[in-house]
């Protein structure tokens, strides 16, 4: 079991990550394996809003816990509500778990959920080497944002990665 009071309150934990360059990010657990979710979850739209309070605006997922069809109305939920969406791999874990990213029934992502996690992770590479520059990146000095600039911080995510793919 995990010592509650081990963890800082997320109110503080923001201001560290953001200045760090950081973007604050929500893990999600999603459903268990007779397909309930947290009570803290299990509300798409009282989680959506209790996250926008809290200032995050980036939520992960890990595939392999979670039913594919719960997992991808998720996905899409929170991508169409602007937030970026990322999955996880539990490689944090001493289990054997394969590298490309599957849900609990061992089913590959498929293009949509594969797409909108690309565009994630570009925004998120573009964040991070503006960051390095010393630039402004996705999020402004209080964390907020920049959707208007979405398909520029993709496009020049995916630059950064394949840049650093390919030397």
């Amino acid at each position: 079991a995990e010592d509650q009071s081990a963890f800082l309150p997320v109110a503080e934990v923001i201001p560290i990550i953001l200045n760090a360059g950081g973007i604050p990010c929500y893990s999600v657990l999603l459903d268990n394996e007779q397909g309930l979710c947290t009570e803290y979850e299990a509300n798409k739209q009282i989680l959506l809003n209790e996250l926008l309070d809290k200032n995050i605006h980036c939520i992960e997922f890990i595939p392999s816990k979670n039913h594919p069809d719960i997992l991808k109305d998720y996905a899409r939920f929170f991508h169409d509500q602007g937030f970026l969406v990322l999955f996880g791999t539990a490689h944090s874990t001493p289990d054997k778990q394969p590298l490309r990213v599957c849900t609990r029934d061992n089913e590959h992502l498929d293009q949509e959920l594969c797409r909108i996690s690309y565009e994630s992770c570009s925004v998120i590479a573009a964040h991070q080497y503006l960051r390095a520059r010393g630039e402004k990146g996705y999020l402004d000095d209080l964390g907020i944002p920049q959707k208007n600039r979405l398909d520029e911080f993709i496009s020049l995510g995916k630059a950064v990665i394949y840049r650093f793919t390919h030397l």
